[in-house]
């Protein structure tokens, strides 16, 4: 999921820059946001596609740099479902963030409407901020500071944030801050047994049952009612077939319980599923 993140950002911005070559106009119009009311009224589909638009190849590859190096320890941790869930909902928190700074904060009173907001900034910063509070004393290795804990890191990130946002571009910053928030929330009610992005890991679920799994038909597991005797296992060496159809059974359970931890994470497997898995890395 981490890679589709990152290549469908650069995809779209590569189409937006090959459509600038024959003078479309303003190539970013239907996929750019507004915090316009009124503009958005008529374009509320921008309210997603805006957070994977960019406006130069600065802006795209700071914003992928970031969720790169947290995305990986965030999506190890929680799985690709919630990694997406919270880019989702960073971005969703930002650009509500940004337009309720626009239309209520005095200092903000003379904002350019005509300015289109895009960038995947908040969703990164969603993901920086979950991570952090996550693990906040992890600890990451950099050539000419040694070892820092991830909470340094992401507030440092944050400070830097503020310094170069706070007197020419503060709604970009109030949007950065609305994507913190979002990360914060997600885990920290996550501890408490809320899970605020349910309703849209929902809508994922919804999506992903509609595309057929790779490699074919899902594997089913029957479950038998009621006690049988166990069969005596025959000493009767098993043929080819026998053997290769167990491990085909064994790899395609494997890989089923592999698919769970990639969209969930590994403390969402039951207790049954930790021992198969440990069982079959040891043979």
């Amino acid at each position: 999921m981490l890679n589709r993140i990152i290549w469908i950002n650069i995809i779209v911005f590569a189409l937006i820059e090959i459509s600038s070559l024959f003078n479309l106009g303003d190539e970013n119009l239907w996929l750019a946001t507004s915090a316009d009311l009124q503009v958005l009224k008529y374009r509320p589909w921008t309210i997603v596609t805006h957070m994977f638009v960019h406006d130069g190849v600065w802006h795209l590859f700071w914003n992928l740099i970031g969720i790169w190096g947290f995305g990986r320890m965030y999506q190890a941790e929680e799985g690709s479902r919630k990694l997406l869930s919270t880019y989702v909902m960073g971005g969703l928190a930002g650009i509500i963030f940004v337009i309720g700074s626009v239309h209520l904060l005095p200092a903000l009173s003379d904002f350019n409407f005509n300015i289109s907001v895009m960038g995947a900034s908040s969703a990164m910063f969603a993901i920086i901020a979950a991570t952090a509070t996550l693990n906040p004393n992890k600890k990451v290795n950099f050539i000419l500071f040694g070892t820092v804990q991830l909470q340094h890191i992401a507030f440092a990130i944050l400070l830097l944030n503020y310094f170069l946002f706070r007197d020419k571009q503060m709604e970009v910053m109030m949007g950065h801050f609305g994507g913190v928030l979002m990360g914060f929330l997600i885990v920290s009610q996550g501890r408490k047994g809320r899970n605020i992005s349910l309703w849209l890991e929902w809508i994922f679920d919804v999506f992903m049952s509609i595309i057929p799994a790779k490699g074919g038909a899902k594997t089913k597991f029957k479950v038998f009612k009621g006690k049988k005797k166990p069969k005596a296992q025959s000493t009767r060496p098993k043929s080819d077939d026998e053997f290769n159809s167990e491990r085909r059974e064994k790899e395609l359970k494997v890989d089923a319980i592999l698919d769970k931890i990639s969209r969930h994470g590994y403390d969402h497997l039951t207790k049954e599923e930790k021992e198969f898995l440990f069982k079959q890395s040891k043979k």
